[in-house]
């Protein structure tokens, strides 16, 4: 099967990376709340989609508590409750659920939060659990991990990183046109230091940018795709692209299934910019294709590391459902508080956790000598 997509005829090329933004408005907030909670925007007011979601998220909704609130403060906390947190010790329901599923089966779902619990409830307890989502998560940690539990680490992800994806969808000079989206999953692990950056199954995008059909005079066909970028196991944007490394390590990858010949022809000199070529007729990728991309860039980001000491249970939503007259100044105030003592009997734990043992060999370290900062690449059988 590699041998045959490497004679079928590719051609990738760099390009700038379209960057996803952050959704500002409330409107956009909201709706970005439902599609990561319930898979798409719901029916219903403004004020019925926020109650519905703080419902799922927390188990109920204190309307007296409601009537004091803006809809900015309710979505902001919502939004920082399950997608966007600040603090680093108690990071947001989807990534929580994005480190459960890596832990339990090295993979990462892109299913509804709320099917996702469901799964992972049955999984661990053998059926599904009542309560908010928050609360079923905690638990669920509590079950997995025991006496640990995993914490947000900021990191610098080097540039030039080099990991193996798998093309999600077939791709094909006879279907597809230029613009058209191409979705991949991250195949291998990438860590930093310890701390968990890319896990495998995270996803990315990018776009096709060329497309030629065959010509006359037996001419073949080409594909020209942008890898633009993955998304972080915290939900970060990191910029990637086809570069020299990717290159090499396709190259070689093409030696291995025994396509030298076809691989030499098809990669052609490593500065070639672009990418590779291998002549044919039509280009036909089949879905699930590995190929290797790299960072584009330098990228600070967030990743999870294991700590010792139980999962801390911290409910946002409850410290600000205490007064309907509560401002945001004294929620901010709370939550530090909370924070703070959890971090203060965090100190007091003897650190006896044990690292999580490599479930394959570690076949590519490397190590920046000036800053000690060590990426490493699990390959995933």
């Amino acid at each position: 099967m590699k041998k045959a997509v490497l004679a079928a005829g590719i051609a990738l090329v760099l390009s700038f990376p379209s960057m996803a933004a952050e959704p500002s408005t409330l409107t956009d907030r909201a709706d970005r709340l439902d599609e990561v909670v319930y898979g798409s925007i719901q029916n219903g007011s403004f004020l019925e989609r926020i109650d519905s979601l703080d419902t799922e998220i927390n188990g109920s909704t204190d309307e007296k508590a409601a009537e004091g609130q803006g809809l900015d403060t309710r979505i902001d906390r919502l939004y920082n409750e399950v997608i966007r947190s600040d603090n680093d010790s108690q990071p947001s329901l989807d990534t929580r659920v994005n480190t459960l599923e890596y832990y339990l089966t090295d993979k990462i779902k892109q299913d509804p939060l709320s099917s996702r619990v469901d799964t992972l409830d049955s999984t661990v307890f053998g059926k599904e659990q009542t309560g908010g989502l928050a609360s079923r998560v905690t638990a669920l940690e509590k079950a997995v991990y025991g006496d640990n539990h995993y914490e947000l680490t900021t990191v610098t992800l080097p540039e030039n990183t080099v990991f193996k994806i798998s093309l999600n969808d077939e791709v094909s000079s006879k279907t597809n046109q230029v613009g058209d989206p191409v979705h991949f999953t991250v195949a291998e692990d990438v860590t930093v230091d310890n701390v968990l950056v890319l896990p495998r199954g995270a996803q990315g995008s990018g776009v096709i940018t060329k497309v030629n059909g065959p010509k006359f005079f037996g001419r073949s066909g080409s594909l020209e795709i942008s890898f633009d970028q993955v998304i972080s196991i915290d939900e970060d944007t990191i910029p990637t692209v086809l570069g020299p490394e990717a290159k090499e390590q396709i190259k070689m990858q093409a030696a291995a299934v025994g396509a030298s010949a076809i691989g030499a022809l098809a990669l052609g000199p490593i500065g070639l910019v672009g990418g590779f070529f291998v002549k044919g007729k039509d280009v036909d990728i089949p879905a699930g294709t590995e190929l290797y991309i790299q960072t584009s860039e330098a990228v600070t980001t967030k990743g999870m590391e294991m700590k010792p000491g139980a999962p801390v249970e911290m409910n946002v939503s409850s410290s600000v459902s205490r007064s309907a007259n509560i401002s945001d100044t004294e929620v901010s105030r709370t939550v530090d508080k909370a924070a703070e003592k959890a971090a203060d009997k965090k100190e007091t734990v003897k650190e006896t956790a044990e690292k999580t043992s490599q479930k394959v060999m570690e076949d590519t370290t490397k190590t920046d000598n000036k800053d000690k900062t060590s990426v490493v690449i699990v390959r995933n059988a």
